[in-house]
């Protein structure tokens, strides 16, 4: 069952880096229009600075913090 579980990991990891189906990601790269998709981040925001003040204002109210990154990929 062990192995099993390890090859299922090492074929996801395959996948997610897109060594096991390029094509697929290709395709998606090809299919998709980046003009057309509206901006989820603000493009102008200081991502240092919103962590500062976040780590600030957890420090203060003695929290922690969760970090999430995201793009406009």
């Amino acid at each position: 069952m062990k192995d099993r579980n390890k090859a299922v990991v090492f074929a996801l990891a395959l996948m997610a880096a897109g060594v096991a189906a390029p094509s697929v990601t290709g395709f998606a790269a090809e299919t998709s229009n980046k003009s057309e998709r509206p901006n989820l981040y603000d493009t102008r925001a200081d991502g240092k600075e919103q962590i500062a003040n976040a780590l600030k204002m957890a420090k203060a109210e003695d929290k922690r913090i969760i970090l999430k990154f995201g793009a406009n990929w």
